[in-house]
Formats: structure tokens, C-alpha cells, sequence
């Protein structure tokens, strides 16, 4: 081969190379989804106490969080509320209005967004779990498009966590639902304690 052609060949080869390089960066996101902001995890904290404000729209067993309502087996009347605000989560504390016992405790991220994170602190016999939800939600339609991810986050985490199953789905059958529910069964031990829990609750979209 001439000098003049292996000069063509190599500058035709450092070419490929060059747009292939470009192809390849045009191709790279740093942050291909800049909406998925969540950081999936849930601490509660103490937040600040404000009034609890009902949606209209809610029945008798629906307690309002943010966008969110979840479904509890006692009336209202029956009930205390009590709101907190994070940086990052709105909580209701849920108490008999009888024996001023601590029921449930729910949260929810503050931002609106199409992708929320709810979940309910379990007491347990050495601290707390949370059973966490993420779900992507249509706010004007009042729908759940689908279910992001579940997860068990305890507090503080035992020795032993055996046959941890955490699962969900529409009540419907089918998605987008009006309705989802999240349910897990865990067997925690510790060294001198053990515990199972069959825990779980249901969510809705608040209508607007």
C-alpha cells in the first residue's frame, strides 16, 4: 500500500473513531429522570403539631395525609389526629379518644408530585418497622398508575429477620386502581425476644 493511501485509511479510521465517541456521549444522561427525586426511606422525626383538616370527599375511615388517604377500621368520632410536618413528610398520629392510646401512625412525602412515598410505623418489641410504599399516582384522575416499590425499614434492625415477605396490589385486580394495599409478614428475633407481625393498610388518591 502507497504512503498516500495508508494516510487516507488512517485518517478515514481516526474519524470513525471520533463520531463514535460523540455518538456514545450524546447517548449518556446523568440524570435520565430528574423527577425521581425520593429518597426511599421514611423516617418519621418529631416534625411540627398543626391542625388535622379533613377532605370533604372522605368517608368516616379515611384519613387524610397529603395527596394520599389511607383506610382505618375505627370512625372518626372514635379518634384523635394529630398532624406533623417534616422537611420532608406529613404525618397524622391516629390515638383512642378513650385511653389516649397510640393506634397507628401514617406519613407521607410533602412534595406533589406523580411519585409518592407513604408509609406506617408497627411497634415492635425492641423499637419500630415502617412499612413503605411507593407509588406513582394520576392526581387529577384520582388513580394509582402503580406500585414503585415496597420496602421494611426497621428501627433499630433486629439479629434476625426470617420469612420477610412485603407485597402489593390493587384491590381491583388491576391498574390504575382506585385503591392498593401493601401487606408483609415478618418473624423478627433478637437475643432475647421474638415476634411476628402480619401487618399491612390500604391507600387511596384524595379526589380534588
Amino acid at each position: 500500500m502507497s504512503l498516500r493511501k495508508s494516510y487516507i485509511v488512517a485518517v478515514l479510521l481516526a474519524a470513525v473513531i471520533f463520531i463514535s465517541v460523540l455518538v456514545i456521549d450524546s447517548g449518556h444522561e446523568p440524570n435520565p429522570d430528574p423527577e425521581r427525586t425520593i429518597e426511599h426511606e421514611a423516617p418519621s422525626g418529631p416534625g411540627v403539631v398543626s391542625d388535622y383538616i379533613d377532605s370533604p370527599t372522605l368517608t368516616d375511615h379515611q384519613v387524610a395525609l397529603n395527596d394520599l388517604y389511607v383506610k382505618i377500621p375505627y370512625q372518626k368520632r372514635d379518634i384523635v389526629l394529630t398532624k406533623r410536618t417534616t422537611d420532608k413528610y406529613i404525618i397524622v398520629d391516629i390515638t383512642s379518644q378513650d385511653t389516649g392510646e397510640l393506634l397507628y401512625t401514617y406519613g407521607e412525602t410533602v412534595a406533589h408530585g406523580k411519585e409518592k412515598l407513604v408509609f406506617r410505623e408497627v411497634p415492635t418489641k425492641e423499637g419500630k418497622v415502617r412499612l413503605q410504599m411507593v407509588v406513582d399516582i394520576d392526581s387529577e384522575a384520582g388513580l394509582i398508575r402503580k406500585v414503585v416499590e415496597t420496602k421494611v425499614v426497621y428501627d433499630p434492625k433486629p439479629e434476625n429477620v426470617e420469612n420477610e415477605m412485603i407485597s402489593s396490589g390493587s384491590r381491583s385486580g388491576e391498574f390504575p386502581a382506585e385503591n392498593v394495599e401493601v401487606l408483609a409478614s415478618l418473624y423478627l428475633n433478637w437475643r432475647n425476644e421474638s415476634q411476628d407481625l402480619y401487618e399491612g393498610y390500604e391507600i387511596g388518591v384524595i379526589e380534588k
